[in-house]
């Protein structure tokens, strides 16, 4: 088991890849709390990764662009784990609106979870791991290299990710904690209800975008896929890499 013994924390464990990393690192021997907003989902998740009788894992409530409702959901769950390894913030959600019409209820919509949640969360992380070392794995995207079509908030605030990571990782080097994002594209439920959302001369559009630009299979890849990219970054094999934006999008976004 790859991750044995590995204290780590999952954001937006409810759904989608953040689920998947839930199930992979506790099929990994680790240790997790999740934490997400849909408790119902988020529970659910949890009582299925403990089912596979390796890791152990509980569920919280948290809404990660709240600094103290962070600040104390982190310390609950370190003193739960008996320390930090791995924070994995995965957390996110999406809007999309020509660039003409956002308003400032837009910006905060996105900008709340995706920077704000990076802040609050990779601190509370920082502040458990300082003593020992550890990683941290934010989910970025594509969307904030090369852009992606009607979504300029959300291409704007993965941007801003980048940006953070490349400069903590700096930062927090020196306490051998590693920082690295993962620029996914899975088919998640919320991929399907953004593509569901579509009428059909839209769609087919974005389905001919995502042929051109995904070299393998031109669509998206699951969840366990980005979720195996996960367990890496989160095992000891990652430990002399940092400040990477990591594509898991079969082949979109080639970093230079």
């Amino acid at each position: 088991m790859q991750l044995e013994g590995k204290r780590t924390i999952v954001t937006g464990g409810a759904s989608g890849i953040a689920a998947a990393t839930v199930l992979a690192y506790a099929r990994e021997g680790a240790s997790v709390v999740s934490v997400d907003i849909n408790d119902e989902a988020g529970q659910r998740i949890a009582d299925e990764a403990n089912r596979l009788g390796s890791g152990k894992v509980t569920y919280r409530h948290l809404d990660i662009s709240d600094q103290d409702a962070v600040n104390h959901v982190f310390d609950e769950a370190v003193t739960l784990l008996g320390g930090l390894d791995v924070l994995a913030n995965i957390a996110g959600n999406e809007a999309q609106k020509p660039a003409e019409d956002v308003t400032a209820e837009d910006i905060d919509k996105i900008f709340n979870v995706h920077v704000k949640g990076m802040f609050f969360t990779n601190a509370a992380a920082y502040r458990a791991m300082q003593a020992h070392g550890g990683s941290i794995i934010n989910a970025s995207s594509g969307a904030g290299v090369t852009g992606y079509p009607g979504s300029p908030v959300y291409s704007a605030a993965k941007a801003a990710m980048l940006g953070y990571i490349r400069t903590v990782a700096f930062d927090w080097g020196d306490k051998l904690i590693r920082i690295n994002a993962i620029l996914p594209a899975a088919e998640t439920d919320m991929t399907k209800e953004h593509f569901g959302a579509m009428d059909p001369e839209t769609l087919a559009r974005y389905k001919a975008l995502y042929k051109s630009k995904i070299p393998l299979g031109g669509w998206l890849g699951t969840v366990e896929q980005i979720a195996a990219v996960n367990v890496f970054l989160a095992s000891d094999a990652s430990s002399f890499i940092t400040g990477q934006a990591i594509a898991v999008d079969g082949g979109w976004t080639m970093v230079r």
